[in-house]
């Protein structure tokens, strides 16, 4: 079952309009992102807007320009938990139009907030300084509302893990799963898994639209269809049931096998 310990800080803020300074995440060639106190990630957060899709500083009805104070944000901070020695936060914002915006139209009122995800990893521990290891910026109706990410397992093959699907019938998702040593993250390697199940698949098969994930019991499942099926949703054959184990940041296959449907 996953893990995570349950402190968190909740801080509900009206977003000021701070000027959106943007500093460099990377060392120069953007091969190794820099370390920001916590502070970097919650302070005026909507400068952080990778997209520009909010409408901060446009014109909307009437002439209205776009502030930050447009908007409702809150932040929180979940820590997650402590890997290799290295902490790990969970920077959750959630978005919501301000009255404003919703009265002039700009905005819909119903519409699901926009959520942002960062998963931080401290290293320094007397400096309380991060870097960020994962970010999801979702707008909008885009996904459904993000989950916590979770350590799977225990000691030295424990892993961090976060998946998110997306709101469309496809089931495409956003994820990311790493193991932890002294030096930071690094992504499980999961090519040992992945060949596995593409040698468990039959003939004239393809792997199903979908998001597979590394789970807390480590096993999934991975549905199959036809080659030539004509939709994401039709042609299905049956699933491929896989077990595995984590070992030195490698997922490793203890059983895969085909799973046919029962035919009518």
């Amino acid at each position: 079952m996953p893990r995570w310990t349950l402190s968190l800080l909740v801080l509900t803020t009206l977003a000021t309009a701070a000027p959106a300074l943007l500093f460099g995440q990377g060392d120069g060639d953007g091969s190794k992102p820099l370390p920001h106190s916590l502070s970097w990630w919650t302070r005026n957060p909507l400068r952080l807007d990778e997209d520009q899709i909010l409408r901060i500083d446009r014109s909307v009805v009437n002439g209205h320009i776009v502030t930050a104070r447009d908007y409702r944000v809150k932040q929180k901070i979940t820590h997650v938990g402590t890997l290799s020695g290295h902490r790990i936060l969970q920077n959750l914002t959630t978005i919501r139009p301000g009255p404003a915006l919703i009265a002039n139209g700009s905005e819909d009122a119903e519409a699901p907030p926009t959520q942002w995800k960062s998963l931080l990893m401290q290293t320094e521990r007397r400096r309380e300084q991060y870097v960020e290891i994962y970010k999801l910026q979702a707008y909008s109706g885009l996904y459904q509302p993000l989950t916590d990410a979770a350590i799977y397992g225990a000691g030295p093959n424990a892993i961090l893990g976060t998946r998110d699907g997306d709101s469309g019938n496809g089931g495409g998702c956003d994820k990311g799963f790493w193991w932890f040593d002294r030096a930071g993250a690094h992504p499980v390697d999961l090519s040992p898994l992945l060949q596995a199940i593409d040698h468990a698949r039959p003939p004239k098969s393809t792997y199903g639209g979908g998001c597979w994930a590394l789970t807390p019991e480590a096993e999934l499942s991975v549905w199959v269809q036809k080659s030539e099926a004509t939709c994401h949703a039709c042609g299905g054959l049956g699933t491929i049931e896989a077990h595995y184990r984590i070992e030195h940041g490698v997922a490793i296959p203890v059983s895969v096998l085909f799973k046919p449907d029962e035919q009518p």
